[in-house]
């Protein structure tokens, strides 16, 4: 079965958003007829993306990073200073069509912020003065792609001794030999012992998925790069793509030699155009040495290619069979599960799906052996993590930990700043308190001692930091990244941010945090997919341990008459006018 004509469908869209900065009415028109399509599903498509717009978005396209990460480290400055220097609000394009204002959700960078994409390219570290050099630069003529920033790998920690696991040198076809010796079921059979699990955040044994996609009577298979990596203040694929794009493309060639099949694609996040052309590079790398494309005379003649498909933002598409529908050139809305992608996936055929970083395990596996990768880490836990820290820290970045280290252990290394309370996993994930600084992170979830099982993600916020400001940083999120699909999650997100409204201007009572818990067992139960299940994990994990803050932020009379007035904020406007 080959690739559907519809595949190519967020392709064209692309072309036209990036030819012309929008999408208009003839466009619709003619694609629909193009694709076989009503004008009305090209429309559904085209508004269910966030990079998709229906109208102009100006010559330099800028999208600044609105994330909790971002706000902490000077947004609203950055905000003023872009609004002031290009004459135009966010939302909106200047008169003149030059500068297109737009908000986004974490864009990978939350290492460097505050941070912004124009036209795509990466802008870091912002401050006002940059901001005013850069839109001085854009208004002489500079192409966005001359002046971006090259943004930081950071890689700030390995475990010592040389035993790094991810960051080594690696040549192209470094593990065919081995592959090659020991045969589909060899490969598969050193991931099980190497204990390898999916390095997105569920931890299903990789070796499983592999081999119950390698019993699949059904062709073609296929191989699946899930590089959508959109949970905010997760960045360590971002830093394997732009120094190890090699490991993973090599990681998804043993995939499809294990399991037989013959094609793979990266589905690549739209924050992340801006590295399409180190995976292109790598790509072309492996087809000039006879690895892709032809028969593979290292793997006993094994064919097998990959080709790249840039997604066009959305949050909810990190969810696997969200992801088939936006590959298969539809909204990304998550299916019902009556099959898995292995069983039918992408096409409806047998597909293994996995993220960045298990790929580049998995090819590390190969590379070195089980025995000596499971000579690092804690028994039933073995090998390395990689995780995103941020926040307070004075040394944000990428830290390769062996399994079994303690937050506190982190916290040391990165040089946490006065740390109360740190989110894992990102804002779908857990959020701990200081007290919990000696809980090991691992994948093990032992009753005796509860470890962390973090996808990557530690925000770490100091005393300083108010946490209902965070919760709502993340409420806000996930109501515009929700699909819209199941009407707990619809609605539960915006009930959700309007209780943590109340709740912050001193108007919330008891009965409120009642609310908010049980709109969160209602998401949970009903949710169809990840994102409305685990919308409000943190929300009721921190009111859980930080009991006492929320009752200091309750209406103390119980009589919903205590607004919160803003003197600061109601005169702010008439300020800037006066003499």
């Amino acid at each position: 079965m080959e690739e559907t004509r519809q595949t190519l469908l967020l392709n064209q869209l692309w072309e036209l958003q990036l030819k012309n900065g929008f999408i208009n009415d003839s466009d619709i028109s003619q694609i629909a007829s193009s694709f076989g399509l009503s004008a009305v599903e090209v429309e559904g498509l085209v508004s269910f993306y966030h990079f998709f717009h229906r109208k102009p978005t100006g010559k330099y396209t800028i999208y600044l990073n609105n994330s909790i990460i971002s706000d902490l480290k000077g947004f609203n400055r950055i905000k003023e200073t872009f609004e002031r220097e290009t004459g135009t609000k966010f939302g909106s394009v200047d008169r003149t069509g030059t500068f297109g204002l737009f908000l986004t959700p974490c864009i990978g960078l939350s290492d460097q912020e505050p941070s912004a994409l124009i036209n795509f390219y990466p802008f870091t570290n912002l401050n006002a003065i940059k901001v005013k050099d850069i839109i001085s630069l854009l208004k002489k003529g500079a192409l966005p792609e001359a002046i971006c920033d090259t943004p930081a790998e950071n890689i700030r920690y390995s475990p010592p001794g040389n035993k790094t696991v991810f960051f080594k040198p690696f040549a192209a076809g470094a593990t065919f030999q081995t592959a090659s010796a020991i045969g589909p079921d060899g490969i598969i059979e050193t991931l099980k012992k190497a204990e390898l699990a999916g390095r997105g955040g569920a931890y299903y044994p990789t070796w499983k998925k592999w081999d119950a996609a390698r019993q699949q009577p059904a062709t073609p298979k296929f191989v699946i790069c899930n590089a959508d990596e959109g949970e905010p203040g997760t960045f360590k694929d971002r830093v394997l793509i732009q120094t190890q794009a090699r490991t993973l493309i090599e990681g998804m060639i043993l995939c499809g030699y294990a399991v037989g099949a013959a094609k793979g694609i990266i589905y690549l996040r739209g924050e992340y155009r801006w590295l399409k052309n180190k995976l292109d590079e790598a790509i072309q790398e492996y087809v000039s040495a006879g690895y892709l494309d032809t028969a593979c005379t290292a793997l006993n003649g094994f064919q097998f290619s990959i080709r790249v498909q840039i997604g066009a933002g959305s949050y909810v598409c990190g969810e696997e069979t969200a992801l088939l529908e936006s590959l298969e050139g539809k909204r990304g809305e998550p299916r019902t599960k009556w099959f898995f992608p292995v069983e039918k996936g992408y096409l409806q055929q047998p597909t293994v799906i996995n993220n960045v970083e298990t790929f580049c395990a998995a090819t590390r596996i190969v590379e070195m052996g089980a025995a000596a990768y499971s000579q690092m880490g804690i028994p039933g836990s073995p090998g390395v993590k990689l995780l995103s820290v941020s926040g307070d820290c004075k040394l944000p970045g990428i830290y390769e930990i062996e399994w079994g280290m303690t937050v506190a252990e982190l916290l040391e290394l990165c040089e946490a700043e006065d740390p109360y309370f740190i989110q894992v996993s990102g804002p779908s994930g857990e959020c701990i308190s200081i007290k919990e600084k000696f809980r090991r992170i691992s994948m093990l979830d032992l009753l005796a001692r509860k470890d962390i099982r973090c996808g990557g993600s530690f925000m770490i916020f100091n005393k300083q930091r108010d946490l209902v400001k965070i919760l709502l940083n993340f409420s806000e999120f996930f109501k515009n990244e929700s699909c819209g699909i199941c009407t707990p999650c619809r609605a539960g997100n915006f009930i959700i941010q309007r209780k943590l409204e109340r709740l912050d201007n001193g108007l919330a009572v008891k009965q409120d945090l009642e609310d908010l818990k049980n709109w969160g067992l209602i998401m949970k139960n009903t949710s169809r997919c990840g994102l409305g299940k685990t919308a409000t994990s943190s929300l009721i994990n921190a009111m859980d341990k930080f009991q006492d803050y929320f009752i200091t932020r309750l209406d103390q009379d119980y009589n919903g008459l205590n607004l919160k007035f803003d003197l600061e904020a109601a005169t702010q406007e008439n300020e800037k006018y006066k003499i």
